[in-house]
């Protein structure tokens, strides 16, 4: 038994011997093509497409949306009280002019005021006018009849007045007499008097202070009229313009009153699209920029239109600085419709343009791009400005005729090396 055992011990030696033996041969092997493999190995070159950046006249295109709305538009309210007796009109009626009667309310006491106040009126001009106009031939003639039957019975009163003055002197007559006598004297004298002067003021017309007077009173009777005619005009409404009729409130026979809405009326020459644009562009527009309009109402079609008015003011909620644009076709335009703008902005004579793919966003949300250059990748930082189509301005960072890189460029790194494919043109497309 001993011996069998020494056996066995002495085979499993030579056993793990051998096994240790090729697992070093191995990891030799192993080592030495590893640093054969090392030593073989060289850098890749990326095979990529790469155009050149050129300079080209950049138009900045702004996009937006607006609605369509009337500038012009008014909703006719009441101001009287009663009941409407004419009112025959429907949405979408036109109006041909304006002072057009829209709207009657019936006030039969209103009528009846002003027929008193003009009647007022005619009696009160007619004594203007009479005042105005002097006395009359007949009128002087008489007043001078009159002052001469005054002149005799004056002189027959002053003859009396002596005949009884010497009677009383005598002793024939009572004192008593002769004042009697001096009394009617004296009014006889008066009476005359007061006819010599009635007849030289009707020889000299009124006076400024008549004549003042009676216009005063035509003026008070002319205001009382048109008071009673301004109650009656507020029964009747007209048209302030040419326009169609969008909301009808009333029918007649309903009752009117004070600030009830009764019809609603736009000008359709007033109609335009009100568009809002961002802030970072406002100051660069101008009256008169030229747009193009697609309206869904009319699919397929495009409209010319331009800038009619900019609001000198943004919006508070927005940051956007309101436009109204004119559309300068023959389209039948109504209100609230949806409308998409397309806006003329900035325009750059020289700008730097590559393809929009030749750039690359970093995490740090910065721009760059690589340059082929002797058959490496040159990372640039550029600035980015503009985009229109397919093309993006650059700023910074490249200038004209260099090679951008536009495809193969999204793992590249900074002086990879490269081989840029043949193009039958290298050249940027899409210049203006």
């Amino acid at each position: 038994m001993n011996s069998n055992s020494q056996d066995s011990r002495t085979g499993r030696r030579i056993k793990n011997t051998l096994v240790t033996g090729a697992i070093a041969v191995a990891l030799m092997a192993g080592f030495s093509g590893c640093g054969q493999a090392q030593q073989k190995k060289t850098p890749p070159v990326s095979r990529v497409v790469a155009k050149k950046a050129i300079e080209i006249r950049l138009e900045e295109s702004l996009l937006t949306t607006g609605d369509v709305l009337a500038m012009n538009t008014v909703e006719l309210e009441s101001t009287a009280e009663g009941p409407i007796s004419f009112c025959p009109w429907r949405e979408g009626d036109l109006i041909d002019q304006p002072g057009q009667k829209l709207i009657e309310i019936t006030r039969p006491l209103y009528k009846q005021e002003l027929a008193v106040a003009e009647a007022v009126l005619a009696v009160t001009k007619a004594k203007r006018d009479d005042l105005k106009a002097g006395a009359r031939p007949e009128e002087i003639a008489q007043a001078n009849e009159s002052m001469l039957h005054f002149i005799e019975c004056t002189d027959f009163a002053k003859e009396d007045l002596n005949r009884i003055s010497s009677l009383v002197e005598s002793g024939t007559l009572p004192v008593e007499a002769k004042e009697k006598a001096r009394v009617d004297y004296t009014k006889c004298k008066t009476q005359f008097e007061s006819a010599k002067e009635h007849l030289k003021m009707l020889k000299a017309g009124p006076t400024r202070t008549e004549l003042a007077i009676a216009q005063a009173s035509v003026s008070e009777a002319i205001a009382r009229r048109d008071i009673a005619q301004a109650k009656l005009n507020e029964c009747l409404i007209t048209a302030p313009f040419a326009g169609i009729i969008t909301e009808v409130y009333v029918r007649p026979g309903d009752m009117a009153v004070p600030r009830q809405p009764l019809l609603k009326i736009i000008d359709p020459k007033s109609l335009v699209i009100r568009v809002g644009l961002p802030e970072n562009c406002s100051a660069d527009l101008h009256k008169g920029t030229v747009a193009k309009v697609q309206l869904d109402a009319y699919p397929g079609k495009t409209f010319n239109a331009e800038i009619e008015r900019i609001y000198p003011r943004l919006e508070n909620a927005s940051r956007t600085r309101l436009v109204e644009l004119r559309v300068t076709d023959p389209v039948a335009l109504i209100p609230r419709m949806f409308a998409r703008v397309s806006l003329t902005g900035r325009i750059i004579k020289k700008a730097i343009v590559v393809p929009s793919k030749a750039i690359v966003a970093t995490p740090r949300g910065d721009h760059i791009l690589f340059v082929a250059q002797e058959g490496t990748a040159i990372k640039r930082r550029v600035t980015l400005g503009l985009e229109q189509g397919d093309l993006v301005q650059i700023l910074k960072g490249v200038q004209p005729g260099e090679l951008v890189i536009v495809e193969g460029n999204l793992n590249l790194k900074k002086g990879a090396k490269i081989n840029v494919a043949p193009l039958e043109s290298t050249e940027v497309k899409g210049a203006l």
